[in-house]
């Protein structure tokens, strides 16, 4: 027997009983497509955030409250803010490597109004005359606030392109008012459109001078401190120094510095264990499946013992009985695997216009998906074929 004639004869079987195929195929359906889905989501979540970071630049590090290597106390528990100006004004005095500090001050859902429209912005971001540099946060209209603005506390602010379309229905709003917290602020820039990152809009946010921040909403306080090394080869050596500036004023517990790298780091050892996971899940829906071939498989052989009786009879070796079924278990599989392929890629088109991050079928996460279908098909459905291989033509003729 050739291969194409057993070929035809497996999709004729899958033809005659298509329902009982189907249900066997649906779980090498839900193991394929879970396999594209998720390598294409996780590659379009990496994607996203090293291109987030390298926007930032390698050569900018992040001083944040507390120790994220050494963290202590229960789950939940709150670290206290011990950072203050001074803290910045050390960092940078005593820095071997000329670098540049920007303190910022965060709040997240503030109201904010204009005219007779109001809305709830993302972030406030109350930071120095030096963060567009020291962010890489460029400004497409107008200009940023000066270290005068800073000293004497000016109620001036840089707005975000969605505050722009909300507010004021897209016409510039460079010298109009905007109403923040009950009291009214200047805008003297908008900045360049930033899109967003893990469903947060980077556009939905509003800049003025820290003091400005902390006169408005009576808190004096440093939620990170931006710090940015003229030389990206000096970032671990300034890491380093930082570390041993601030362990003279604070304790080892009370602040973290981290590069950009480190936090991509952070993020890469996150997603690896999210795939392994999520990987588990898919190999037990393949494994299912798998299982799901092999009793449909024996089923069959039993179904078809007469069959198989016959066959031998007019001269079928093991070979051929054996290549038979093997063939039909793997047409069942492939055609499962490309079946979750087609759902995977279809279901992917028309998610990706709604998600935050660039979501795409990879070839790579395709192939490997088909070759473990593949797979699952030859190994589940060898036992049903070497059974129906071994089955003796005198007692098979005899089957009823």
């Amino acid at each position: 027997m050739n291969y194409l004639e057993s070929f035809k004869i497996s999709w004729r079987e899958i033809y005659i009983n298509k329902m009982r195929a189907f249900l066997t195929m649906l779980g090498i359906i839900i193991g394929v497509f879970s396999i594209v889905t998720l390598v294409s989501s996780v590659t379009g979540t990496k994607l996203m955030v090293e291109n987030e970071f390298k926007s930032i630049g390698s050569n900018v590090y992040v001083i944040t409250p507390g120790n994220n290597e050494e963290m202590r106390g229960s789950p939940g528990s709150f670290t206290i803010n011990r950072f203050k100006m001074r803290h910045v004004e050390l960092i940078k005095s005593r820095s071997s490597y000329g670098i540049e500090v920007c303190p910022a001050f965060i709040l997240m859902g503030t109201v904010v109004k204009y005219k007779n429209e109001t809305r709830n912005t993302t972030t406030i971001s109350g930071v120095m005359a030096n963060f567009p540099e020291v962010r890489n946060w460029k400004i497409a209209e107008g200009t940023f606030f000066k270290d005068s603005d800073v000293q004497v506390a000016r109620r001036v602010c840089v707005v975000g392109d969605t505050i722009v379309k909300d507010l004021y229905g897209g016409v510039n709003p460079i010298g109009k008012d905007i109403t923040i917290n009950g009291k009214r602020f200047k805008i003297i820039g908008i900045t360049e459109k930033k899109g967003s990152t893990f469903a947060k809009d980077l556009d939905d946010t509003i800049f003025m001078p820290i003091t400005t921040a902390w006169e408005v909403f009576g808190v004096e306080m440093i939620h990170s401190i931006l710090v940015k090394v003229p030389n990206p080869k000096d970032v671990n050596l300034s890491v380093e120094e930082t570390k041993r500036i601030l362990a003279r004023e604070l304790d080892k517990d009370d602040f973290s510095a981290n590069s950009m790298t480190e936090f991509l780091g952070m993020f890469n050892e996150f997603t690896n264990v999210l795939s392994v996971v999520m990987g588990c899940v898919a190999g037990i829906s393949l494994f299912v499946g798998g299982i799901g071939i092999m009793n449909i498989m024996l089923v069959t052989v039993r179904e078809r013992t007469r069959e198989i009786g016959i066959r031998k009879a007019v001269g079928a070796t093991f070979k051929d009985i054996m290549i038979q079924f093997l063939i039909q278990s793997t047409v069942i599989a492939v055609s499962g695997g490309l079946i979750g392929i087609m759902l995977a890629i279809f279901v992917i088109k028309v998610v990706s216009p709604y998600v935050p991050f660039p979501l795409k079928a990879s070839f790579t996460s395709i192939v490997v998906a088909f070759l473990f279908a593949t797979f699952t098909g030859i190994f589940f459905g060898t036992y049903p074929a070497v059974k129906a291989a071994k089955v003796d033509p005198i007692v098979a003729l005899r089957y009823e």
